[in-house]
């Protein structure tokens, strides 16, 4: 079964070509018992013709008690008092050639005979049964009649005759290679034709829908996909839209939701920082001051990420000029962060795209040292590199480092660290240009941070 899996294909229009072309074999050979029985009695028809046109002379002549008749070559003749047993045969073919014999004796004679057909095949020069292979013609086949008649004298005429086949006396690979040429390769072709034209038909608007189901993890806004097409298309569409309305239900409610109790909680954190000026300068206020500050900090970062995944506004920004500035406000004289490249202008928010590098940025210095930042035009995408020596991150967080909430600094820092929510505001942004977020450790030590824009 595994190998079987294995030839199986995975596309669609792979699968639907070897159904529909081994379903075209199977019924063809099907049907080849309906051919055989039409021209097993098409390759008796000249040697029946034949038989009955030199059998009439000998029939009209013959009699048991008379003397011997000259007989053609490969015939023979018998009288019996009775009716011989016919051989048992039931094939279709039988009764046709029977019929011909019939009818082609009647034209020889003038008048109406009462003919039995005895034994019908085709036989080799040896006398062996070749049916099959005569019909393709591999072997010279001969046609073996055996029928009886009555005489007057009441006896019966048994004539056994033989004569070659009446198909073709064309060489027999022409003959295969034709047949299977016009019954076989060009019902194939044919068929795969079909499978073409019907895979493109069906698989627009399955492509059309993978599309949308993919464009629909960066952009939940999109425009829903059109009714159109046979019904089973536009139920699945209609599914989709749906789909697409209650998941903007779904992340608009739990984005309301955050925001109105992240936006409600800075109500009694202010209320308790008034208070807290109040309190006498010790330990204790300090502590509340900081943790106050932790909790407006966080509050914030919630509210960006939010903020993060809104409607763009874009514009013609020089991502030059926007990282220069970016690097020029948080180097120090002891942590420069040179900057090299070009990228030309792009469309992107510009504030959002701010908070990007500085997201990135600040993270670089706080965790690592000899920070440097690279810009490339790649094609129709804009690549800013942002490259540190430090520890890096585990690769096993690599991959989930991303997600909200989630914190390297493990691998990086361990008495530093902030919510989990930078990279996340990155990526989120990233995501809602069309962009991607990607990183990976450097050899030697350090990480390479890269948000990738299109133009």
């Amino acid at each position: 079964m595994r190998w079987a899996r294995r030839l199986w294909p995975r596309t669609l229009f792979g699968q639907l070509m070897l159904i529909m072309v081994g379903g075209t074999l199977a019924i063809q050979l099907m049907s080849s018992s309906i051919w055989f029985d039409v021209r097993f009695a098409q390759v008796f028809e000249a040697p029946v013709r034949l038989i009955a046109a030199r059998s009439a002379p000998l029939i009209q002549q013959a009699s048991c008690h008379a003397g011997v008749l000259k007989l053609p070559a490969h015939y023979q003749l018998r009288c019996a008092e009775q009716l011989p047993s016919p051989q048992q045969d039931e094939r279709r073919g039988r009764k046709r050639v029977e019929l011909l014999l019939h009818q082609a004796l009647k034209y020889e004679l003038g008048r109406e005979p009462q003919v039995h057909l005895m034994k019908v095949q085709l036989t080799d020069e040896l006398g062996q049964p070749i049916v099959w292979r005569s019909l393709f013609g591999l072997r010279t086949a001969q046609a073996h009649l055996q029928f009886a008649v009555p005489l007057a004298d009441g006896h019966w005429l048994t004539i056994d005759g033989q004569e070659l086949q009446g198909w073709s006396g064309e060489s027999a690979w022409l003959l295969i290679s034709d047949y299977l040429l016009r019954v076989y390769a060009l019902r194939i072709v044919a068929v795969l034709v079909v499978c073409l034209i019907a895979v493109r038909l069906c698989l627009r608007p399955l492509r059309r829908l993978a599309d949308a189901a993919l464009a629909l993890g960066s952009n939940l806004e999109q425009p829903p996909l059109a009714l159109d097409g046979p019904d089973e298309v536009r139920q699945a569409a209609q599914a989709f839209n749906a789909m697409q309305q209650r998941l903007i239900a779904m992340v608009n409610d739990k984005a309301y939701f955050l925001a109105a109790v992240s936006h409600d909680l800075r109500t009694p954190l202010t209320r308790m920082r008034l208070r807290l000026e109040r309190m006498p300068d010790d330990e204790h206020r300090k502590r509340l001051r900081q943790n106050i500050a932790q909790m407006d900090d966080m509050i914030g970062q919630v509210l960006d990420y939010l903020r993060a995944g809104e409607q763009q506004n874009l514009q013609p920004v020089d991502i030059d000029r926007l990282v220069a500035r970016q690097c020029a406000e948080l180097a120090t004289a002891d942590e420069p962060i040179p900057v090299h490249g070009h990228g030309g202008v792009v469309s992107v928010d510009a504030l959002m795209v701010q908070r990007c590098l500085q997201n990135l940025l600040v993270n670089a210095l706080r965790y690592a040292s000899q920070v440097s930042v690279s810009v490339e035009r790649v094609g129709p995408r804009v690549l800013v590199h942002v490259e540190d020596r430090g520890p890096g991150i585990a690769p096993h967080l690599l991959a989930t480092v991303t997600e909200p909430f989630v914190r390297g600094e493990r691998s990086r820092n361990q008495a530093s660290g902030g919510y989990g929510l930078g990279l996340s505001i990155v990526e989120r942004i990233m995501t809602s240009h069309g962009g991607a977020l990607r990183m990976h450790n450097r050899e030697g030590g350090g990480l390479r941070v890269t948000i990738e824009l299109p133009v």
